[in-house]
């Protein structure tokens, strides 16, 4: 089983795409019984958008299970059974975002 982050989870959509560039995506939890997460929805922003990605969790508020990545069409690419890591740090509803380096010499 692999750990990934929700960076990862980015770059693993993007495999399918032709632009590799990392961009905002969007992050919906569903809520289920318990106020446990039932599924979690993954979507790059862009026109069209870049790829969607379904993280279908094994339950008991767990962060472990299946992630189900689709290209721009819909058509499914792969599945990973994986950790994701830092998905707890993540609302609802939420936006994530590259970040950017600041350069360590400024001119």
């Amino acid at each position: 089983m692999q750990e990934l982050t929700v960076r990862d989870v980015q770059v693993i959509i993007l495999e399918t795409q032709e632009e590799k560039k990392l961009r905002e995506m969007f992050i919906h939890k569903s809520p289920c019984s318990a106020n446990d997460v039932g599924a979690v929805f993954f979507a790059i922003s862009g026109t069209p958008p870049r790829g969607y990605a379904m993280f279908l969790p094994i339950g008991d508020g767990s962060d472990v299970g299946a992630l189900h990545v689709f290209d721009q069409l819909g058509l499914k690419r792969k599945i990973v059974h994986c950790r994701i890591v830092d998905l707890a740090n993540c609302n609802n509803n939420d936006v994530w975002s590259p970040q950017t380096v600041a350069p360590l010499i400024e001119v």
